[in-house]
């Protein structure tokens, strides 16, 4: 998938390193980060139990611990990545390495150490994707498949999710929890403290990107489709709208609603965080992400949790 591109591209940034080949590592990072932001919903299981969330995508990262393995002289190799601590690998380092500061990396600044060291990330990361995607599929350290745990969700000896309430409650709350990070750990805190240190993907300029594609997962979740990957099922919408169809189309109109005001907030995010002249579209895309997250907090999950499914 994605990361085995990423680790792909980095490969071959590190073993010919030209303008093309940058550009390719960067925008294979920036694809990988698109599929991983969709997934953030999904954030429980597996993701959380067996530390893959933390080991992929550890923020903020920092100089410190970044610069200890740059001046080591240790082989760098995706053995000796796989042991060093989560805020020394993942997303962000590479981020890091791959685009400089703010989004201004030049070709002849990287040092070998550099190359290296993103060729070891990169194996690395497509390992953990690898396993995570696994995990769901069919199953890691003999546990089963996580799509059946959560899909059986109410049936006999599924000591997980005893009920299918159980099932319902811990998607409908992985996308309440999204939410509220999206709009207010990812964009509310940045924007009310005007520093873009804050943003999470401030190297390559790619937070207000981030925040479309976490927005987008919920949807997906919320409708049951992956237009990404041209898969539809099931969606909480189909229940919602049964029960009560009014907050299906409230809920509805809300992530247009949201989407549309993610679209007036000028590019990027990273720049316009403290402008004057975006202050009102920021505002106003966080009070409708905040308003989606408190609609399905409020609202959807009652519903779930005391539903007859």
């Amino acid at each position: 998938g994605h990361a085995g591109s990423l680790s792909t591209a980095l490969e071959a940034l590190a073993q010919n390193p030209t303008p093309e080949t940058l550009k390719a590592a960067q925008n294979a990072w920036v694809t990988a980060r698109s599929s991983w932001e969709q997934s953030e919903c999904f954030a429980f299981g597996p993701a959380d139990s067996l530390g893959y969330d933390g080991q992929l995508d550890t923020w903020p990262i920092n100089d410190t611990d970044l610069k200890k393995v740059l001046d080591d002289t240790t082989a760098l190799t995706p053995e000796s990545v796989e042991k060093l601590q989560d805020s020394q690998k993942g997303f962000h380092v590479i981020e890091y390495i791959l685009f400089g500061d703010a989004k201004n990396k030049a070709l002849e600044t990287f040092t070998p150490r550099e190359y290296e060291y993103l060729q070891a990330l990169g194996k690395d990361f497509s390992r953990v994707a690898t396993a995570l995607a696994t995990s769901w599929k069919q199953g890691a350290d003999g546990q089963p498949a996580y799509r059946e745990v959560i899909a059986k969700a109410g049936e006999k000896d599924n000591s997980t999710y005893p009920t299918v309430q159980a099932g319902a409650e811990e998607i409908v709350n992985g996308m309440a929890d999204s939410l509220d990070e999206v709009a207010n750990e990812k964009l509310g805190a940045p924007f009310t403290e005007k520093d873009p240190k804050g943003l999470e993907s401030r190297f390559s300029q790619n937070t207000l990107a981030d925040i479309k594609h976490n927005l987008q997962g919920a949807k997906n979740v919320y409708l049951g489709s992956f237009p990404d990957a041209n898969t539809s099922g099931m969606g909480l919408n189909t229940h919602i709208a049964k029960v009560n169809p009014e907050l299906d189309t409230k809920l509805k109109s809300q992530f247009e609603a949201a989407s549309a005001a993610l679209e007036k907030v000028s590019t990027p995010l990273e720049t316009s965080l403290t402008e004057a002249s975006a202050a009102t579209a920021i505002q106003d895309a966080q009070k409708a992400l905040e308003t989606l997250h408190q609609t399905v907090r409020t609202e959807v999950l009652p519903i779930v949790a005391g539903a007859s499914l």
